[in-house]
């Protein structure tokens, strides 16, 4: 991004120092400190350096969270941050009822952000649509290679089409970035950003995520760009609070994963037919119907093979977990069992292939599975790890890790399985379970995750009260600036979330994006985030437009009255003596008249601060 922070805020290293004492060295709130009488990078790094062995044990705050502080904690950890007026709004609705609203999404009015997407033609399209359109992509990039190399065979250099063709050429990629796969892959990270920054069903939105990182698909593996969309669809968020059976169930059998695992082209050996020679070469003697067959090729003893890659993701991530008590004679029992579970890869739906399905009997966690199930089996092995007790554990730990903490509390844990197990794997209540819990408001909880980098772009747009323009390079959106329209994809918010380190529905490994916060934090991600949150309040970040939170004022602000203003709006009034004073440092540097002059530096350097602050990098 253009003009980065690291040339224009003069205070980053002391901002850059605090984000680090605040999230890196130490997990914990920051400390209450008195502010250096000189802010300088030296004494800010001193000051950021982990006490002594010596020392003793440092202060624990087990006070009871406030009203409000609670109503601030919930909406970060059940939503993406609070936007202006939400901690009144909640209070006038009550805590209580706010979070047993927002665990019954259908309840709540979405339309309006329902009606914003609703242009986006891709995500409403049939598997079979998103499949065509993804063959008619690789027919059209071949038909472009035969061209190339036929006008390099004939001598013809690219730089000699004529105006016509090449005029023809511009056009079909216009109108394959506007209805074709890429298109559909930007719309579905769109609307990810979009139904995150303003819907009002936000504890879904944070389940959505949850499970999109749980059963992770990496949309870069062919199929997977296009499959993904029923995936996220009709997979993820229609099963979000369902129960975990019915959610498992859902993608074992979504093409997006089949493909991304590998268990698409599982299939038994199958024996090749030893009869068929001796049978061709009589049915000739005899002037049979083989009698004019070709003789037929040199025969390989089997053909297809199991592939295990599903069955280990599905045991070690989505089910039981790496500790769970299976073997690898477990793992080759599952991908068994799971044979001939593929894809229609034409009409983009699942199919079972009766002659890939290993049909032999089968011992999956020393429970016997009879020979001749069919698709039976594999749907026994999801009874069978859905009702696991390892299954609730593993899941309800990473679900109090979302919520609660990186180490979650094992009482919690283990409460959290019981009722798994005692509702049948009911997502709605074993999510009710952790965010109505005493561990869930303890002063242990608040503030103590650091904000992934999805989690912190959508949360600065939504703490700016900022709302997101679905073509901003049609039509620049009021206090927009130019070049925020100019640089692609990397100029929205997506682009930004990619660049922060999250890039959407890309994560290679299937493991996903990790729960435990403490992964996001480094000196390199300081940098970025800084960046990104001057980017944010210079109104760089195309499509995202927002009025400043700056105090109305003639002449020349007072530094403090900022100050007071900007933490009070982004960090709710908690905010450490030494951000304070690091912030209080930058104003008197440069203040500024906004109002009478249109200045706005100081101001766009301080909100871009106060967005870097360690006290906003935690939720």
């Amino acid at each position: 991004m253009n003009g980065s922070i690291s040339k224009q805020a003069i205070g980053i290293t002391v901002c850059g120092t605090l984000f680090l004492a605040g999230t890196g060295l130490a997990l914990s709130a920051p400390a209450a400190k008195k502010p250096a009488a000189k802010p300088a990078a030296a004494k800010a790094v001193k000051a950021a350096k982990p006490a002594p062995a010596t020392a003793g044990p440092a202060f624990v705050d087990n006070t009871p969270l406030t009203e409000e502080q609670k109503i601030v904690h919930a909406l970060h950890r059940l939503g993406f941050g609070p936007r202006p007026g939400d901690v009144g709004r909640v209070k006038a609705l009550g805590l209580d009822r706010y979070i047993a609203l927002q665990l019954t999404p259908e309840k709540i009015d979405d339309a309006r952000v329902e009606a914003k997407l609703s242009r986006f033609e891709a995500l409403n399209k049939s598997p079979q649509e998103l499949a065509q359109g993804y063959y008619d992509m690789m027919r059209a990039a071949q038909e472009r290679r035969k061209r190339e190399t036929a006008a390099r065979e004939s001598g013809q250099a690219a730089m000699e089409m004529t105006a016509e063709e090449q005029a023809r050429q511009r056009e079909q990629m216009r109108r394959q970035a506007r209805t074709g796969v890429a298109a559909g892959v930007a719309q579905l990270q769109m609307a990810k950003v979009v139904r995150a920054v303003e819907s009002e069903r936000q504890l879904q939105e944070v389940m959505v995520d949850f499970w999109t990182n749980h059963f992770n698909i990496d949309i870069r593996k062919n199929l997977c760009r296009v499959f993904k969309i029923t995936d996220d669809r009709d997979v993820i968020r229609a099963h979000t609070f369902g129960t975990f059976r019915d959610l498992l169930g859902a993608s074992a059998k979504s093409p997006a994963m089949l493909v991304y695992l590998d268990n698409a082209q599982s299939q038994a050996p199958q024996p090749i037919n030893r009869r068929r020679p001796r049978l061709m070469r009589n049915s000739a003697n005899n002037g049979g119907p083989l009698a004019n067959a070709p003789a037929p090729a040199p025969v390989r003893r089997t053909r297809g093979g199991i592939n295990e890659n599903y069955a280990r993701e599905i045991m070690e991530l989505h089910t039981l977990g790496v500790d769970g008590g299976y073997t690898q004679k477990d793992v080759q029992e599952v991908a068994r069992c799971l044979t001939g579970w593929s894809v229609n890869r034409r009409t983009g739906t699942f199919v079972f292939n009766r002659r890939g399905h290993d049909d032999g009997e089968k011992v999956v966690l020393g429970r016997r599975i009879p020979a001749g199930g069919g698709i039976r089996d594999g749907e026994t092995v999801l009874d069978i790890l859905a009702s696991h007790p390892s299954t609730a554990r593993h899941v309800s730990r990473k679900l109090c890790q979302r919520f609660v903490a990186d180490e979650p509390p094992a009482a919690l844990v283990d409460r959290c399985a019981r009722v798994w197990q005692k509702t049948g794997g009911d997502i709605r209540e074993v999510v009710r379970a952790i965010i109505t819990s005493d561990e869930f408001f303890s002063r242990v909880a608040y503030r103590q995750k650091i904000k992934s980098p999805f989690e912190f772009a959508v949360s600065s747009v939504r703490a700016l009260d900022g709302t997101i323009e679905l073509a901003p390079n049609r039509a620049r959106p009021a206090g927009m600036r130019p070049a925020a329209l100019r640089g692609g994809l990397n100029a929205l918010l997506v682009g930004q979330v990619a660049t922060l380190g999250e890039p959407l529905f890309q994560h290679q490994a299937p493991t996903g994006y990790p729960e435990d916060s403490r992964k996001w934090v480094s000196s390199g991600a300081l940098i970025s985030r800084l960046n990104f949150a001057l980017g944010l309040a210079s109104g760089r970040v195309a499509g995202v437009t927002f009025e400043p939170p700056v105090p109305k004022q003639e002449g020349v602000m007072e530094p403090a009255r900022i100050i007071n203003h900007l933490t009070d709006r982004l960090l709710h009034g908690e905010v450490s003596p030494a951000t304070r004073a690091t912030l209080l440092q930058q104003a008197k540097t440069a203040p500024t008249n906004a109002a009478t002059t249109g200045d706005t530096t100081t101001a766009t350097r301080l909100i871009a601060l106060v967005l870097g602050s360690p006290e906003f990098q935690r939720r």
